[in-house]
């Protein structure tokens, strides 16, 4: 009677090792490390791209509108977040962009607009940027632009002031200060002028 129970028993243990394997439930087998860095690294590069792209678009909608401080900005902003190599490129190429609008104003003698986009152009700091050494410009060329075109107004403006046109020459002088704002010889043109207005306006 115990060798039947035995063999019963060792017939009963072969048979669930038999069937145990079909009747367990797996749990799926986690992603390899390098499988899932791989995963990571696929979706940053996405994000990364779209944020060029988004950036590149609109700083280009901007610069097609004359509107260079926004699209300066918008670089800055987005490259003070993302080193990108592609999104410095793209930064640096739109700056010449702007540069080149402002030579183009300067050429033609349009000292206001060129004075304003020189002077964007030096506040938006590129000059300070690590791949500064790729522009085509630096502090003292915009600088000196930004100086030459307040010298133009000031003389446009002097013109006017001798042919007692005091209001268009104080006009005239305001726009250089609008990108030159610590001019001294404008500033005391204008108060000059101002004062010589009032006095004008009294005696009448």
């Amino acid at each position: 009677m115990r060798n039947v129970t035995s063999l019963s028993y060792l017939l009963l243990c072969t048979g669930l090792i038999v069937l145990a394997p079909s009747c367990t439930f797996k749990r799926p087998a986690p992603a390899p490390a390098a499988e899932q860095e791989h995963k990571v690294k696929e979706n940053t590069a996405v994000q990364d791209q779209k944020v060029i792209e988004d950036t590149t678009r609109q700083a280009q909608a901007n610069i097609a509108n004359g509107e260079y401080k926004k699209a300066l900005d918008r670089y800055s902003n987005a490259y003070d977040r993302y080193h990108y190599s592609e999104l410095r490129r793209s930064y640096a190429a739109a700056a010449e962009q702007v540069r080149n609008a402002a030579d183009i104003a300067y050429q033609k003698k349009y000292c206001a607009e060129a004075g304003n986009i020189y002077n964007t152009l030096f506040e938006n700091g590129i000059t300070t940027r690590d791949f500064a050494q790729s522009l085509s410009f630096d502090d003292d060329y915009l600088s000196g632009r930004i100086s030459s075109c307040s010298k133009a107004l000031l003389e446009n403006g002097l013109i006017k002031y001798r042919e007692e046109k005091l209001d268009e020459a104080i006009a005239i002088w305001k726009k250089a200060l609008v990108f030159d704002p610590e001019n001294k010889g404008v500033k005391n043109a204008i108060e000059t002028a101002t004062l010589q207005l009032q006095k004008l306006k009294t005696l009448k």
